[in-house]
C-alpha cells in the first residue's frame, strides 16, 4: 500500500476513543502492561488522573505508567506535544492543594544552583 503525502492519513487513532490524533500519550493503562497511544485531553485524564506519573492518584490508577508523547511528524505546521504553561502551572497547584509533595513555589530540587569550582584544596561555594 503506498504511502499517502496527506499528513492527516499519518494519524494514529486513539485506543480508547477511536478519534485519529497528530498528538497522543504513550502509557500503560490496565494490567496487561500493553503500551497504548491515548488522547492528551480527556481519555488521558481518565486513566492518568491528569497528572504524567498519576502521582496522588496511585489508588485510582494503579496501573497508569507514563511513556512518553506520540507526535505526527508529517503534520503541517508548528505542532507541539509539550504542555502549554498554564496547564504545567495548573497542575503545579493541583499538587499543592492535595499535599502530595508539589508546590506553588520552587521546590528545592527545582531551584537552580550555582557551584563555583574553586581550586584543588578550597571547598566549593553555592550561590
Amino acid at each position: 500500500m503506498p504511502k499517502s503525502d496527506d499528513p492527516e492519513s499519518h494519524n494514529k487513532p486513539c485506543t480508547l476513543c477511536g478519534t485519529p490524533r497528530q498528538v497522543l500519550v504513550r502509557c500503560q493503562i490496565d494490567e496487561g502492561a500493553q503500551w497504548h497511544f491515548v488522547c492528551p485531553g480527556k481519555c488521558w485524564k481518565s486513566v492518568s488522573g491528569g497528572v504524567e506519573d498519576a502521582k496522588g492518584f496511585e489508588a485510582e490508577h494503579p496501573y497508569y505508567r507514563y511513556g512518553g508523547m506520540w507526535k505526527n511528524k508529517h503534520a503541517d505546521g508548528p505542532l507541539s506535544a509539550k504542555k502549554p504553561k498554564k496547564v504545567k502551572d495548573r497542575q503545579k497547584l493541583d499538587r499543592a492543594e492535595r499535599g502530595d509533595g508539589g508546590s506553588a513555589e520552587a521546590t528545592a530540587s527545582e531551584e537552580e544552583t550555582n557551584v563555583v569550582v574553586q581550586p584543588q584544596g578550597q571547598e566549593a561555594q553555592r550561590h
